[in-house]
Order: C-alpha cells, then structure tokens, then sequence
C-alpha cells in the first residue's frame, strides 16, 4: 500500500493495523491490544487509540462495551450488504465516468491491463490494475458523499477478496482467474472509449454481478469446510 510521505503516529498505526486487517494477517475475532502496540511502536496510547477509532469507523475492528477491541468479523450478511452496495454505486459511477474520462486515462488503463494480460501470474500487479481501474470510475463521481462511501467499500472489498486465503480456500487456477477477470476489465475499457453511458454500466454490471458469483462460491466453499472440520472435531 502506498502510503503519504508525512505521517503522524496515528497515521502510522492505522495504515500498519488497516493493512494487516484487510490481509488477513490480523484475523476475524482476534483481540487488539493497546498496550502491546503502544509497547511495539515506542508511543503513548493516545494516537493508537485514534487510529483504533478510525479503524472502528471502516468497521474493521470493534469496540466492545467491556472495551476490549477486535477485529471485526466477516458474515455473509456483511458480504452480501457490501457487494449489493458496491453494484449501486458504481454502476451510478460509471455512467458519469463515460462521459468525463480522458483519452489519457484510457491509454494508461490500456497499458496496464496489457501488462496484467503478459504476466497473469504477477498477482500484486493485477491487484493494483483492479484498484486504478475501478479508481477511474470513481474519481469521475460529482457527488462526494457516493465517492466517499465507494472508497469506503472499496477497503472491505478487498477484505473480502483475502478473506478465502485466511481460511486457506487457495485458488489452484489463480492465472485463470486473473485473465478472466482482466477481460471484464478490458470490455468496460472497451465501453469508456464509446463514451456512452449505457454501455459503460451494462459491461461495469456485468463485471460486478460475475465478481458476486466468484465471492459467494467461495464463500459457500469456506462454510462447507468449517462445518466439515467442526465434525471431525
């Protein structure tokens, strides 16, 4: 993750501890504790527990009544809540980013997707093709509060996107996967340079509505494995 130049401690705290969360470093349920990262990164309480707070606010961690804190658990309810969400709005997006793209932004996608489509194995570079594509979408939204919340959702999709590994759900045909989805990616691309609206949110659509599918079957495959390994138990 890119992280600002100038950081104040609480800034510091919240990018290590964001990070690790949405990895799965930190896993669903585990305890937070104040003292051992104050301990850790040589500070007082104070801008750990902002950071704590603005984790709080992305509904990453949880804070308890007895004050322990958490990181925030994963349940379909919330997956489902997220996804539907993530298609209102940036369908909603992409009509406004057909019509104010740039010819330059499309070339840049352009090239990064031919990139991603050479070297499907190179998974840290499609993830940040699948961010920069979805950020040209966003960045174009005339209302503040949709952007806002879109990057909002944006961390818990990508969350959701690692929360399989954690349960060591591997996908054994990772590189066809990545080229399937580089696909939809580029037939959106395709639409942006038409300039039409319409086009532009039946291929970002389409796009979200096989993202969905991808989530909830791995989802279903997760909670099989759980109950089997409850069984065994």
């Amino acid at each position: 993750m890119t992280k600002p130049l100038f950081q104040s401690l609480s800034d510091q705290v919240f990018f290590y501890l964001k990070e690790r969360i949405i990895n799965n470093e930190m896993v669903p349920g585990s305890i937070i504790s104040i003292e051992k990262l104050t301990s850790e990164f040589g500070i007082s309480n104070t801008p750990v527990r902002e950071a704590i707070v603005r984790l709080a606010g992305l509904d990453l961690v949880t804070i308890h009544r007895n004050k322990n804190i958490t990181v925030s658990m994963m349940t379909r309810e919330k997956i489902l809540d997220i996804l539907e969400m993530r298609r209102l709005l940036e369908t909603y997006g992409s009509r406004t980013a057909a019509l104010s793209i740039t010819d330059g932004e499309i070339c840049s996608l352009e090239n990064i997707l031919d990139t991603v489509l050479a070297n499907p194995t190179d998974f840290e570079y499609y993830k940040f093709s699948d961010l920069e594509l979805h950020e040209a979408i966003t960045k174009h939204i005339k209302n503040r509060e949709i952007q806002a919340s879109l990057k909002n959702l944006s961390v818990y999709s990508l969350r959701i996107r690692y929360y399989a590994r954690f349960y060591g759900e591997e996908n054994p045909n990772l590189e066809e996967s990545v080229i399937a989805i580089t696909s939809e990616h580029r037939s959106i691309l395709d639409a942006l340079r038409t300039r039409d609206p319409d086009s532009v949110e039946k291929a970002v659509t389409a796009h979200l509505l096989n993202a969905e599918k991808r989530t909830l079957s791995a989802l279903d495959r997760i909670e099989k494995k759980k109950t089997a390994e409850s069984i065994t138990t």
